[in-house]
C-alpha cells in the first residue's frame, strides 16, 4: 500500500478529490504553503498497483498547468479501519517508483566509482592468489546493479537519455574495471592459474546464467527486494572477467585478454536483454506518446544486442582459450 500526497491550487482541489475518490475511501486535506503560495494538500491511502493509473489522471487534468501538480508517494505499512480487514503493504513498486528509482541510479556518484575500483582491484588479486574466497568478496563491493537494470528499464519505456546514463556507467564501470585491475597487479607477473582459467572458459551454461541473472536483478529492482544480493549475482557475471582482462593485459596474453572481455560483453548484453524482456512481462511500457515513438526507435537495441551475444558466444566456443 502507498500514502499519496498531492499538492495543487486551492481552485483545483476538486477535480483531484473526484480522481482520488475512483480509488480510495481513506482521502482528507489540509492547508498548506508552496513557494509563498496557498495550496491545498491531499492525501490518500491507495494500492500500490493503482499508483500508475492514478498520477496519469491527475497529470491529465487540463486544469492544472505545468508546474502546479506536486505527487509524493509513500510507504504505508498498513491500514487499520474498524469494521474493515486490515490491508497490508505489497512488494511490487509501481511504474513511477521504478523509473524515478532508475534516473537516481543510472549514473555513479564518486564513492560508487571508487568501489568499483576497488572491487576489481580485489578481483585481481584473488585470480591472481588463485583464491576464489577473495574474488567473492570483491563481487559484493561492486555497485554494478544499477545502471544496468536503469538501461533497460530506459529500453523498456523509451528514455533514450537514461540509457545513455546507464549505458556510460555501465562501459565506464568496466572500463574502470579492467584499467585498475591491471594496474593493481603492474609490480608482479601473474601466471594464469585454474581460477582464471575457469572464468574466461566460454559454454552455454555461462550465457544462461547470465539471463538468470538480468532476470532477477530486474524482478530484484522492481521489487525493492534484496537489491544487495541481486547487485552480487550481477558482479558475477562482470565483475570476474573484466579483472581477469586486466590481468591478462598485464602478462601481455592476447588471446586470454580477447576471451575475458568477450565473455564480460556477453555477459553484459545477456543481464540487458533479460531484464528488459521481463520488465516488458512484469507490464512495464512506455507512458507518453513521445516516450512511445524513442520506444520504438529504440526496439532494434535488443535483436542486435541478441544476435552480438549469440555470435561473440559462438567464436568463443569455436576459439576456446
Amino acid at each position: 500500500m502507498k500514502q499519496i500526497q498531492v499538492s495543487i491550487p486551492e481552485d483545483s482541489t476538486e477535480e483531484v478529490k473526484e480522481v482520488l475518490e475512483k480509488y480510495s475511501s481513506d482521502i482528507f486535506s489540509v492547508d498548506g504553503e508552496s513557494n509563498e503560495e496557498d495550496v491545498k494538500i491531499l492525501y490518500a491511502t491507495i494500492e500500490a498497483e493503482e499508483v500508475d493509473s492514478i498520477t496519469d489522471e491527475l497529470k491529465s487534468i487540463k486544469e492544472l498547468e505545468s508546474g502546479e501538480l506536486k505527487i509524493r508517494l509513500f510507504d504505508q505499512q498498513a491500514l487499520i479501519e474498524k469494521g474493515q480487514k486490515t490491508r497490508g503493504t505489497a512488494t511490487k513498486l509501481s511504474q513511477e517508483e521504478v523509473y524515478s528509482k532508475a534516473q537516481e541510479s543510472a549514473t555513479f556518484n564518486r564513492p560508487q566509482w571508487i568501489l568499483m575500483g576497488l572491487s576489481s582491484a580485489i578481483a585481481a588479486y584473488g585470480l591472481m592468489l588463485d583464491n576464489i574466497a577473495v574474488v567473492i568478496g570483491a563481487m559484493m563491493l561492486a555497485p554494478v546493479l544499477s545502471p544496468l537494470v536503469s538501461s533497460s528499464i530506459a529500453l523498456t519505456v523509451g528514455d533514450g537519455k537514461l540509457l545513455k546514463k546507464g549505458l556510460f556507467s555501465g562501459l565506464g564501470g568496466g572500463l574502470t574495471a579492467v584499467i585498475v585491475s591491471g594496474a593493481s597487479v603492474t609490480p608482479f607477473t601473474p601466471a594464469v592459474n585454474s581460477t582464471m582459467n575457469l572464468i574466461v572458459s566460454a559454454g552455454l551454461p555461462n550465457l544462461l546464467l547470465s539471463l538468470f541473472v538480468g532476470s532477477a536483478a530486474a524482478l530484484a529492482f522492481v521489487t525493492g527486494y534484496r537489491d544487495q544480493i541481486a547487485g552480487v549475482a550481477v558482479a558475477v557475471a562482470l565483475v570476474p572477467p573484466l579483472a581477469a582482462a586486466g590481468i591478462g593485459l598485464r602478462i601481455q596474453n592476447l588471446l586470454f585478454t580477447y576471451n575475458a572481455l568477450s565473455i564480460a560483453l556477453v555477459n553484459f548484453l545477456a543481464v540487458l536483454v533479460s531484464g528488459s524482456v521481463s520488465l516488458k512481462l512484469l507490464g512495464f511500457e512506455p507512458s507518453t506518446y513521445y516516450k512511445k515513438k524513442t520506444a520504438e526507435r529504440l526496439r532494434y537495441i535488443l535483436p542486435i544486442a541478441v544476435i552480438l551475444m549469440m555470435a561473440v558466444t559462438a567464436l568463443l566456443l569455436m576459439n576456446p582459450y
